[in-house]
């Protein structure tokens, strides 16, 4: 999708009344502070009963706005994209947040932060083997910088066995892969729909996944997932799935609706550096030399690999 026009049949954006490096920048400073919002909420709920609580959240807050906008739930869209619109649901919220809670209970906020700075190098990949886009040299050194930078924290960590920590990474890692999958297929519904409607679609359906398999889980299990009988707990996943995950995806998707998803992803190389200050700020997370020196080849990666190669 080009940036320069609207998609014949496509409904006129709003006016940009926000920069869009000021939606980018907030929302990797919610998303980064969110993670170490995450860990600390996984030591009170079940990862299915906080995701199921932070999603109801987020369309709570999306129905809002879109009353606010004065449009109330535009169909138009939906009915005809319907199948993209449940797989966007099933791959950026349900499974997204379920294994991304689940991962993040397993282990640290700052692995966790790490991981998630993988995301535009994911991307990368993911535009190169589905939408056919080119990978250069360039960004392929960068994807196994990442990757290097990410086994440096993860196998120091564990000692080099597989452990609940190593566990948890792996599900944490693959929460971003869905998670840019749904970020390809969500190009294709913002050519048919603004971004409000479309994230208020995908998290209501969302929510309902989630709140199927928590069903599902309390027949297995002969009871609810566990919850915390605190209410400042709930109030804190309630306001973390309203600004970080609701707001925070209707301004991301906005961006990515304004200057597209490879632009875009390169902002999300603050999502770590906000992430792992606030797991040693705020959870007194240890912060160590293979720590940094992660971060250190996370970043140089993802520099590296949305840099646009010299054309001759």
């Amino acid at each position: 999708m080009t940036t320069g026009e609207r998609p014949q049949g496509a409904p006129a954006s709003p006016p940009a009344l926000v920069p869009v490096q000021v939606l980018l920048l907030g929302t990797t400073a919610m998303w980064g502070l969110n993670v170490a919002m995450m860990k600390w909420l996984t030591g009170h709920f079940d990862p299915i009963a906080m995701a199921v609580l932070r999603m109801v959240a987020a369309t709570l807050a999306l129905s809002w706005l879109m009353h606010r906008a004065g449009r109330g739930w535009q169909l138009q869209g939906w009915r005809t994209h319907w199948k993209t619109l449940l797989v966007c649901s099933a791959l950026m919220i349900y499974l997204n947040q379920w294994l991304f809670a689940a991962g993040l209970q397993r282990s640290s906020a700052t692995n966790g932060a790490l991981i998630t700075g993988l995301s535009p190098l994911v991307a990368s990949v993911l535009a190169w083997a589905l939408l056919r886009e080119r990978l250069p040299l360039l960004r392929l050194i960068g994807v196994m910088l990442g990757l290097s930078g990410v086994a440096v924290v993860v196998l120091q960590r564990s000692g080099g066995s597989v452990s609940a920590g190593s566990v948890g990474d792996l599900l944490i890692l693959c929460a971003i892969v869905l998670f840019g999958l749904g970020s390809v297929l969500l190009q294709r519904l913002l050519q048919h729909s603004d971004a409000l409607a479309i994230s208020l679609g995908i998290h209501a359906l969302g929510s309902v996944l989630l709140l199927a398999h928590s069903g599902v889980a309390a027949l297995v299990r002969g009871g609810w997932p566990q919850t915390s009988s605190a209410p400042l707990y709930w109030a804190m996943a309630l306001l973390s799935g309203a600004l970080a995950t609701g707001l925070g995806n209707l301004m991301w998707t906005r961006a990515i609706s304004r200057i597209g998803m490879a632009r875009a992803a390169l902002w999300t190389n603050f999502v770590p550096l906000f992430a792992v200050a606030a797991a040693a700020l705020l959870l007194g997370e240890r912060i160590t030399r293979w720590d940094l020196l992660g971060l250190l080849l996370v970043l140089a990666g993802t520099r590296l690999g949305m840099k646009k190669p010299a054309h001759r």
